[in-house]
């Protein structure tokens, strides 16, 4: 809207430098000056209301006049400076309200009235539109593309260009710019697959200018060459983008899993991990018809180690045992802490007499073991309760064998392990 100002206010101070900044080329008509003016007015006034609706739809009854009607007379009554502007003619090419800047503006002021009715993606659709015509005459004063660039000037470019990207980021909310414009992965590969496919066809075309006007000959070579060597180019920084993106997505699925399986105090399994490995573990044993074992482990009058010691102390030890019960497991083994004091490790391939062997190992190996350096004279035993996979039986019905058989431990004086009876056995009194 300034630089429509500023162009309105050069014909009657005959700045014609600003009006024609290329000699002998085309000028900013005080119409095509007067269309942004009324469209920028129209974007600043509130979205909605009739002022903006009106301002749009005169700018775009002067660009459709422009485009429809056969000559410039029934717009001539509207035209400002007339007199300036006759004088401006007398000094070279004809300054007019041409083809491309009515056609540039007309899209605008239709994306305009677009966005005032509130349809954003039809309102960013038009000012792609008219984003192009400017963009054309971009490209063209830069190879020095005379007929390419045809009736815009660079005034009128420099008024249509931010005029067009203004229109685009008023609905910037909605549609294609939102995803553009989207601080998230797949914005950030947009915008720069937009800004090198705007950037490498306007140097390569920059490139094969040059060497046409130097040798004509052998510009179909070089085309063949740069086009594929741009995809290529583009190919391979998307792919790049996307590794990234994927990467960092990979890396936040894995610490989400770590979340939603391990236990952060002691470094095991979680309950919910234990639970999803125990049903692929019990469909494996059904299949091949393989033991397996479950013990429950639990600390002996724990509650007394954190009323003595202090809770940090009894953290503490949960995490050294965590560590003592998996440095005495196999590889597919499986230790989970199941809540509390107490632990559960699952036992593939391991039928209950060797389930209980490995049990009064760890017994004993936690047992003797020092944990003086959490606490003075700190002593931890554990009770343990086994029991063996028996055919037809749930996975919950095989923890609730083996944790009978822990309260048989903890009756008969802790520091103890225990194996379960067989299903549908009674258990001993």
């Amino acid at each position: 809207m300034v630089s429509a100002l500023l162009v309105l206010t050069t014909y009657p101070l005959h700045l014609n430098q600003l009006i024609r900044p290329v000699r002998q080329g085309p000028g900013s008509h005080p119409l095509t000056a007067s269309c942004v003016l009324l469209l920028g007015m129209a974007l600043l006034a509130k979205r909605g209301s009739w002022q903006g609706l009106l301002l749009a739809m005169l700018a775009l009854l002067l660009c459709l006049a422009q485009l429809l009607l056969p000559s410039e007379a029934a717009l001539s009554a509207l035209v400002p400076f007339k007199a300036e502007l006759a004088s401006i003619n007398q000094l070279g090419r004809p300054v007019s309200f041409g083809f491309h800047s009515a056609f540039c503006l007309g899209a605008a002021a239709a994306g305009v009235l677009a966005y005032h009715r509130f349809l954003p993606r039809i309102s960013q659709l038009f000012a792609l539109l008219s984003f192009a015509v400017p963009q054309v005459a971009m490209t063209s004063y830069a190879f020095g593309l005379e007929r390419f660039y045809g009736e815009m000037s660079v005034t009128t470019v420099l008024m249509a260009t931010p005029l067009s990207v203004a229109v685009l980021l008023k609905s910037a909310h909605r549609g294609g710019v939102r995803a553009i414009l989207s601080p998230w992965a797949g914005g950030r590969v947009a915008r720069v697959q937009l800004l090198l496919g705007m950037a490498i066809p306007f140097l390569l075309g920059l490139f094969l200018v040059n060497t046409a006007k130097k040798a004509p000959d052998v510009s179909v070579g070089p085309l063949i060459v740069s086009v594929s060597q741009a995809m290529a180019m583009l190919i391979a920084t998307s792919a790049i983008l996307y590794e990234q993106m994927d990467r960092g997505r990979r890396n936040y699925h894995r610490q989400l899993e770590r979340l939603a399986t391990w236990d952060p105090l002691t470094g095991a399994f979680n309950r919910y991990a234990l639970e999803r490995r125990a049903e692929v573990e019990l469909a494996r044993s059904r299949r091949h018809c393989h033991p397996l074992a479950v013990l429950i482990v639990d600390a002996d009058h724990f509650k007394r180690i954190n009323d003595t010691h202090g809770h940090g102390t009894g953290d503490k030890v949960l995490s050294r045992l965590a560590l003592l019960l998996q440095s005495h497991s196999r590889r597919e083994d499986v230790v989970a802490r199941w809540g509390g004091e107490e632990f559960v490790l699952l036992l593939p391939d391991i039928p209950a007499r060797n389930a209980v062997a490995v049990a009064q190992k760890m017994r004993e190996a936690i047992a003797n073991a020092d944990f003086t350096d959490l606490a003075e004279r700190l002593e931890v035993t554990i009770s343990v309760g086994a029991a063996e996979l028996s055919a037809k039986e749930s996975i919950s019905d095989l923890l609730r064998r083996a944790d009978m058989a822990l309260y048989q431990a903890k009756d008969g004086g802790r520091n103890k392990v225990c194996k379960a009876s067989p299903l549908g056995a009674p258990m001993p009194a």
